[in-house]
């Protein structure tokens, strides 16, 4: 049996010199693209190319200072069109006391867009909070220094909820469940309380107290709806605190009384 070599090929020595000039040459290609890519974002990432120059508010305000939102707005605003960081300008617009949403975009050439929604008061909170609608609790400045009368006319004609545990949506879930009850008989409600061990009092026109405890709440404003108009109503004027935690019956302290309580069954 003899032994058979397979011929060797001729290289096309032609062919091979085409291919690497093409590899070659799609290298150089590709660093230019690169390169010139690189470029083009540094040419338009480049904060002096493309200021911003202007900030829209949009939105319905009435308490946000336009002055404060438009300097959190322009502290990042350095950055150029392209480099701003919309989540960071939106977290601090959010940061503003009256300010519940913010909503921030481009306006191409030069201008950021904010939209702005504000918290809708609902209750006040202790001293200087108040309670917005959508259960949040926010403290801004003019209600610690009584500086706005429009905010203080308003804010006087809402209820008052307070909880050292900063219960707020508690409190205010509770109010309104029972606004409508007491409406109902004619019992006028102002707002809520709750002390360290969680023990509730109703505050009703006048400064009259409404003890109703810890324990079984429903049931005792229920009880105290039920006794309201027989007991309480006809000497309202003179009431000063109906203590609601007995389990048959309930006391009122009267103003012009200065003995015990006085029990009723």
């Amino acid at each position: 049996m003899s032994n058979y070599e397979a011929p060797v090929l001729p290289v096309d020595s032609d062919k091979a010199l085409a291919s690497a000039i093409g590899v070659a040459a799609a290298i150089i290609i590709l660093i230019v693209i690169v390169v010139i890519g690189q470029l083009t974002i540094n040419h338009f990432r480049n904060p002096g190319r493309f200021p911003i120059r202007t900030v829209v508010v949009e939105g319905v305000y009435q308490y946000t200072d336009q002055g404060q939102l438009r300097n959190r707005v322009m502290s990042q605003a350095e950055r150029g069109f392209f480099n701003l960081d919309i989540a960071t300008i939106q977290k601090e617009v959010e940061g503003l006391p009256w300010v519940d949403k913010a909503y921030v975009r481009r306006v191409w050439p030069e201008s950021i867009s904010v939209h702005v929604e504000e918290h809708a008061a609902v209750a006040r909170w202790g001293r200087d909070g108040l309670v917005s609608d959508n259960f949040k609790l926010f403290f801004p400045p003019q209600m610690a220094n009584a500086t706005d009368a429009v905010l203080n006319e308003h804010v006087s004609q809402l209820p008052y909820l307070y909880s050292p545990e900063r219960r707020h949506a508690a409190l205010l879930n509770l109010f309104l469940e029972t606004q409508p009850l007491l409406k109902a008989i004619e019992a006028p409600i102002t707002g809520i309380t709750e002390d360290e061990r969680r023990s509730i009092t109703l505050m009703l026109d006048g400064d009259v107290q409404v003890v109703i405890g810890h324990r079984l709440i429903s049931d005792r404003i229920q009880r105290f709806a039920d006794v309201f108009r027989s007991y309480v109503a006809p000497i309202y004027d003179d009431v000063e605190k109906v203590d609601m935690r007995y389990t048959n019956g309930f006391t009122m302290a009267r103003k012009s009384v200065s003995s015990a309580d006085t029990r009723v069954e």
